[in-house]
């Protein structure tokens, strides 16, 4: 069993190689907590700024544009709580979620999510990669596996050099990304028939509100404290109401925005994909083509780097980490998403987004439930290296069987009552929250004080 010290080991090199990110699993030193409220929204901003963003306005088109506000409205609501949640917790111990899940699920638990997880992100930066290839490929007529392959290669480079340059990277160019799409709306207001997309059917919240926190906010949850590791700590007091609300704030705006975007453009142009508006002039088809290639490179940064951070976690289960085994995962990694690209998970995308939904939001709430009634945000940041003794050390069966019973609930309640989660209830919250119920059900009674029995009087 791999074991680690209280702080990462500095990287020993100096120039370029100095700046290579290699904290790898271990926790994250105080001189590299930095982080601000403004600089983590910014961050969460550009990572939900894709450019596949744009789809939930075409997702949602036929509930009109008021009630699709509404419905993201109410998504933020529901994700508010968990994210920010998330975002203290990286704060409280500088640990990415996955480690902290080894009290949550047992060690063993934790190593099958962290192995699931590291080939969901990969599977969304190959998407996101092949979204980049189509789209690039279309606007300037140049070959799409090229596409793939320039911006996978700008993406494993940037994330080599972590979280400290990828801020930078987010916060420098956000505002090329506002202008770019934002040029990008003028031609679409000006150059075609543009009115309010109305309602075409009945709103169906409960559809309507699963596919937008699937596809936004508690997607992202679990990967905040990968971010927020990296924030100021805990015990600094000042602005610990803004830490808590800026993953959200970013996820959502950038959600609501593209949003609107991605519907106006479907109604005008019958396309979702604002950015194929450039295609047809030289100027447009630049401007188009440099925001298109920053949306994917802000999202696909934040789906390699947690991607290779839940593979060194499931590695270290079984080895001591060692100083560039993040490097050379994130280029692993980064090469196995481009390669998926280029074999077409376009094609096979419907189903992938089906299942994260289903798996991820019991996994959140589960380990929400444990990190503040069980571990009560105690646990020292030695006792999730520590090497497991006991059968309840390897797997938590209370939280496994937890989860299996709200995946069952995700996956299947639509069948039992299907009226209900479609038009009032989403489904995959509900499920999330009947893994949490079942487990702190379990968990919270056998931590309750007991009360001695009262004496009889006589």
């Amino acid at each position: 069993m791999a074991e680690s010290p209280t702080t990462a080991s500095e990287p020993t090199s100096s120039g370029i190689l100095g700046e290579v990110e290699t904290v790898g699993v271990q926790p994250v030193p105080d001189d590299q907590r930095t982080m601000s409220p403004g600089k983590m929204t910014i961050v969460w901003l550009m990572a939900s700024a894709s450019a596949t963003t744009p789809l939930i306005g075409a997702l949602l088109f036929h509930f009109g544009v008021t009630d699709m506000i509404l419905a993201i409205i109410l998504s933020w609501l529901i994700g508010l709580i968990p994210s920010g949640l998330f975002s203290e917790m990286g704060r409280e111990v500088p640990l990415t979620a996955l480690i902290v899940a080894r009290k949550s699920y047992g060690t063993a638990g934790a190593f099958l999510f962290s192995l699931l997880f590291t080939f969901v992100n990969m599977g969304w930066f190959g998407l996101n990669t092949a979204v980049a290839g189509v789209t690039l490929s279309a606007i300037t007529h140049v070959s799409g596996s090229l596409w793939f392959w320039v911006i996978g290669v700008i993406q494993v480079v940037l994330v080599l050099f972590g979280m400290k340059w990828l801020e930078y990277f987010y916060r420098y160019t956000s505002v090329v990304l506002l202008v770019c799409y934002g040029v990008l709306a003028y031609l679409l207001f000006s150059h075609y028939h543009v009115r309010m997309p109305a309602a075409t059917v009945p709103m169906q919240w409960g559809t309507a509100i699963s596919t937008i926190v699937t596809f936004s906010i508690l997607a992202w949850t679990y990967k905040v404290s990968t971010v927020s590791r990296f924030a100021r700590p805990a015990s600094d007091a000042h602005g610990k109401k803004a830490f808590f609300f800026a993953p959200s704030v970013g996820i959502m705006v950038s959600v609501l925005v593209m949003g609107l975007m991605g519907m106006y453009s479907q109604q005008a142009t019958g396309n979702w994909n604002l950015a194929l508006l450039g295609a047809h002039a030289p100027i447009w088809g630049v401007i188009a083509a440099v925001g298109v290639a920053l949306a994917i490179i802000h999202t696909n940064a934040m789906n390699l780097y947690p991607s290779t951070v839940d593979l060194l976690v499931a590695l270290n289960t079984f080895r001591r980490p060692s100083q560039w085994e993040q490097p050379i995962a994130t280029i692993a990694m980064g090469v196995l998403g481009t390669v998926l690209a280029i074999l077409g998970i376009l094609n096979h995308v419907a189903g992938f987004l089906d299942v994260i939904g289903d798996v991820i939001i019991p996994f959140t709430f589960i380990m929400l439930v444990d990190w503040l009634w069980v571990q009560r945000r105690q646990t020292p940041v030695a006792a999730f290296f520590a090497q497991p003794r006991t059968g309840h050390d390897w797997w938590s069966w209370p939280a496994v069987i937890a989860f299996a019973a709200g995946l069952i609930v995700c996956i299947w309640g639509g069948d039992w009552l299907p009226g209900l989660f479609t038009t009032v209830l989403p489904l995959p919250v509900i499920g999330g929250l009947f893994s949490a119920l079942i487990y702190a059900g379990w968990a919270i009674p056998r931590l309750m004080p007991k009360t001695a029995a009262p004496q009889s009087e006589g």
